[in-house]
């Protein structure tokens, strides 16, 4: 799924379950929407990065085009690239970082609510990864495991496993969604007024 779907989803279900009072406790909403994108962020500047020196300074390796090569080559072999990219896709960290910050949070510590918050948005975003990537899913078990991904019977960008059905569904989300929000943004202005 695309990272601005995670922020927009995560946003929405927040927003919902507040208002549902399904929340028993005070959402630290920057630190939830930061996980919403934590576990994209390494990935997009090691495409950058490494993207800006291939199509600037120098070829890839192995001839192929920059795209090709960081993201089925590097993706799945570098260490680095598979260390960054399942730091926070992993079921096992993350479960490790709710565990964590509940525990600061049951304590008093400042940051226990922040960590949990975090935790919870980047096990969110991992869990909705898994059901919409197929052969380039999150390691679900990194870092014991480092080869297993769940092949999810959908992708969001894969044609194959109905990738442009996929995309269109996630972008008629984000429309919605932004739209829900802007509707209600507009509301709160004109009420105000």
């Amino acid at each position: 799924m695309q990272t601005v779907t995670h922020f927009l989803v995560t946003a929405f279900a927040k927003q919902q379950a507040q208002r549902r009072g399904v929340l028993t406790r005070p959402v630290q909403t920057p630190a939830l929407l930061l996980g919403a994108v934590l576990p994209d962020i390494p990935f997009t500047l090691l495409s950058l990065g490494y993207g800006l020196y291939y199509w600037w300074l120098g070829s890839t390796p192995t001839g192929e085009s920059p795209m090709v090569y960081m993201h089925f080559t590097l993706f799945f072999e570098d260490p680095l690239w598979i260390i960054s990219h399942n730091v926070f896709h992993s079921l096992v960290i993350n479960t490790l970082l709710l565990a964590l910050g509940w525990r600061g949070m049951r304590r008093g510590w400042r940051w226990g609510p922040l960590l949990f918050w975090l935790a919870v948005g980047t096990q969110f975003h991992t869990l909705i990864d898994i059901v919409t990537h197929h052969s380039d899913g999150p390691l679900l078990f990194f870092p014991l495991n480092w080869s297993y991904r769940f092949p999810a019977p959908i992708s969001y960008w894969e044609p194959d496993y109905y990738g442009p059905v996929v995309i269109i569904v996630e972008n008629v989300i984000n429309v919605l969604i932004s739209g829900y929000f802007l509707t209600h943004w507009w509301r709160r202005r004109t009420e105000a007024n």
